[in-house]
């Protein structure tokens, strides 16, 4: 029984201090600089606690503000009734070294898979408070634990102000970087059986093997019951095995595309079934004349039918290059946005959301692959859509004679 009592994460952090720090080309200085962290799902942890952020620059009076909501869904508020002020302090100025601001008081505890915003804001008067840089790439500081993604500066002395400190115009920058230092630790995830798939493929054949000794009589493991074995393994790091990130990450890959070619056989099965029924419907609901009886009462010729299904045809092909042409131009609209939208110097208006793109790049890939599988999928429904057409037109043709 004492198996089912056992912690699911464990109760301390790891004693190596993780620290992320991101490229400094000193671009901008300003009051402020605002950008989204994400917790990584790649690695069995059960949390990140970010225990203090370092930045530079003239400083002053420092606050450090987060998001209340973890599931942001590729955009942040704006709204300061959507933050949450967790450091507040009066620092000397520090324009070659990076200054600690310690958050070991009220830490940022983020769970894998979420996106925490973070503003750093100092309202010192003048622009040399906070150095921060230009947007250069897509994730501004990217390890097995975190990703630091480009965010907002901000020009304003007073917190979330939307009048910058020359009077006119907006207080928020687009296209910026944080300069600086983030401190954290991760919490694991302990193992369980029903956890053992966040585990890397040597982490799961050792328990495999250490269960399958436990069976065998003459191993010296039989003599120990299960409640032994699952603490054993309950206390092994994920990586006492030779598992790596890159192991385990690649393991997620290969099962994603496992799903969707299980997914594309499913939809092929659910399509056979589909065409397998509307050939019985056809054939019960057929009236039992033959073709030449057909011909002399509905006076349908073999050119009249050929002509209909060259019709049906052009109209298909007529809507599908409309509709190609709608997506050119979408596609084009979108890509005008978006270059409009990641313009240096991009003056934002205070109340905008800020939009941020949080996908890895395998799961960019998986999006490029998902998507040719809708295009597979969507060629035989269209077929079979046409057919269907068809032949509720000649039905009803049959009832109107």
């Amino acid at each position: 029984m004492a198996a089912l009592t056992r912690a699911t994460k464990a109760n301390y952090v790891i004693h190596d201090r993780i620290e992320a720090e991101t490229s400094d080309r000193e671009d901008h200085t300003f009051c402020g600089i605002m950008f989204p962290v994400k917790c990584k799902d790649t690695l069995p942890v059960d949390h990140v606690i970010i225990n203090s952020v370092a930045v530079r620059g003239a400083l002053g009076p420092i606050t450090v503000w987060v998001t209340k909501d973890e599931n942001l869904n590729g955009e942040i508020s704006m709204a300061k009734k959507n933050w949450t002020k967790i450091y507040e302090k009066e620092h000397a100025p520090s324009f070659v070294g990076y200054k600690e601001l310690d958050l070991s008081t009220n830490p940022v505890i983020m769970k894998p898979g979420s996106v925490r915003g973070i503003y750093i804001h100092s309202s010192r008067r003048g622009d040399e408070a906070i150095v921060y840089d230009n947007k250069v790439k897509q994730k501004t500081h990217d390890d097995s634990f975190i990703t630091i993604l480009p965010g907002r500066a901000h020009v304003s002395e007073k917190v979330f102000g939307a009048i910058p400190i020359w009077g006119w115009g907006s207080a928020w920058r687009d296209n910026r970087e944080f300069v600086g230092q983030i401190k954290y630790g991760a919490c694991y995830r302990l193992w369980n059986p029903s956890k053992n798939l966040s585990f890397g493929g040597n982490f799961r054949c050792a328990a495999r093997t250490l269960f399958m000794c436990q069976r065998r009589q003459e191993s010296p493991f039989s003599k120990l019951p299960d409640d032994c074995l699952f603490y054993i393994l309950h206390m092994m790091r994920w990586d006492w095995v030779d598992d790596t990130s890159g192991d385990l990450r690649r393991e997620q890959k290969y099962r994603r595309k496992l799903r969707r070619q299980q997914m594309i056989a499913e939809a092929d099965a659910m399509l056979d079934e589909a065409e397998m029924e509307e050939a019985d419907n056809t054939a019960e609901s057929a009236p039992a004349v033959n073709e030449q009886d057909d011909e002399a009462v509905l006076g349908i010729d073999d050119d009249d039918y050929v002509e209909y299904e060259n019709m049906d045809e052009d109209s298909s092909d007529d809507s599908e290059d409309a509709d190609s042409s709608d997506d050119d131009s979408i596609s084009e609209e979108s890509a005008a946005s978006d270059e409009h939208a990641y313009a240096w110097g991009d003056h934002v208006n205070s109340r905008n959301r800020f939009i941020f793109n949080d996908s890895d790049s395998s799961d960019s890939d998986d999006d490029a692959s998902d998507e040719h599988v809708d295009e597979r999928l969507g060629r035989p429904r269209r077929s079979q859509f046409t057919r269907a057409t068809r032949n509720l037109l000649h039905f009803r043709f049959l009832r109107s004679h």
